[in-house]
């Protein structure tokens, strides 16, 4: 049987590639996910780097190989794995944000669950829209564009060679508003909503003081904001599907902005 050889410049290929998709395994959705097994995690990262380094040139390695220069190197293919991971988890962080906006105008807010994908204390509503958002990215197979966006990065960005420049600066502060953006623009029917019930609740309480507020409004609350949530799921699909198309051009946005 004739042995296996590699050269040196295959073996610090592979592991460039190795470190690149480590940076996606730390913050991309699903492959952070803390209750997969560890070592599935580094079988799947193991795996994909072997099919995905020859995408990367032999020719494309820095001549000079010194333990110093191999070290910057893996720091930065680490960082360009984190910058593509952070994109989406702006995304899913903006659904977070809308259930905890959610959990504290329905008065939710108290009730903490323990995510198995972060091992933190979220809201009710945070956990509901953050699987809800990533049942829909997996549907669509958006686990697959972090790869592509690593494939790509290997024809347009050298190795070690990321820069941090004013496009990619703004790209990643354009990413962070997105948090903001897509927790209102989801939450906001519940939001307007529960203003409105709040607002004829009081003029209720002013006109018939009989009644007892506090015994009212809570029930009558909630069941127009389970209502408002349940309507605006029909919504939710179109709306988050053009959320991911923009983080899919978003991706590739950033590769090119790393050069």
């Amino acid at each position: 049987m004739t042995p296996l050889f590699f050269s040196t410049a295959e073996i610090i290929r592979f592991a460039i590639v190795l470190t690149r998709i480590s940076g996606i395994m730390i913050f991309a959705p699903f492959f952070n996910n803390q209750s997969l097994p560890l070592q599935i995690r580094i079988a799947f990262s193991l795996v994909t780097a072997f099919v995905l380094a020859p995408s990367l040139p032999l020719t494309k390695l820095p001549v000079e190989l010194g333990l110093a220069n191999i070290a910057t190197i893996f720091m930065n293919e680490v960082l360009v794995g984190i910058i593509l991971g952070l994109a989406a988890l702006c995304v899913f962080a903006g659904l977070q944000f809308a259930g905890q906006i959610i959990s504290f105008q329905l008065g939710f807010s108290l009730i903490n669950l323990i995510d198995p994908q972060s091992n933190v204390e979220s809201t009710a509503f945070s956990f509901l829209y953050n699987y809800i958002g990533l049942l829909l990215f997996l549907l669509i197979n958006g686990h697959h564009w972090f790869l592509l966006a690593v494939n790509e990065s290997f024809g347009s960005l050298p190795v070690g060679g990321i820069n941090i420049q004013a496009p990619l600066v703004e790209y990643i502060v354009r990413l962070t508003a997105q948090i903001l953006v897509i927790g209102l623009r989801i939450a906001g029917p519940v939001i307007a909503i529960t203003v409105i019930t709040d607002i004829v609740i009081g003029v209720i309480g002013r006109t018939a003081p009989q009644i007892n507020v506090l015994i009212v409004g809570m029930p009558l609350k909630l069941l127009v904001g389970f209502g408002c949530i349940s309507f605006s799921f029909y919504f939710l699909p179109r709306y988050l599907g053009g959320v991911y198309s923009a983080l899919f051009k978003t991706l590739s946005s950033l590769v090119h902005a790393m050069i």
